[in-house]
């Protein structure tokens, strides 16, 4: 997954957060929700009532909760 500058530079922007001191964060094509609790500062527990109430794109597999980068950051545009 390739993001443009214009999405990293805004993500900068919006969450504070440099891709430097993460970039391992935009390395991974699917995200655990520890990254989306990085990336979004939103809490475990707010990431679990969003997941539960459907508002945040995710999948579930073998019990655990993955994220699609690409997904979130449209989501937090609201784009999605």
């Amino acid at each position: 997954m390739f993001y443009n500058e214009k999405e990293i530079s805004l993500c900068e922007v919006r969450h504070g957060e440099s891709t430097d001191s993460s970039g391992s964060l935009f390395e991974n094509q699917i995200w655990g929700i520890d990254e989306v609790c990085r990336f979004t500062s939103y809490a475990r527990g707010t990431v679990y009532n969003l997941v539960s109430e459907g508002d945040i794109p995710y999948r579930k597999r073998r019990g655990k909760l993955w994220f699609i980068p690409s997904e979130v950051m449209k989501w937090l545009k609201g784009e999605l």
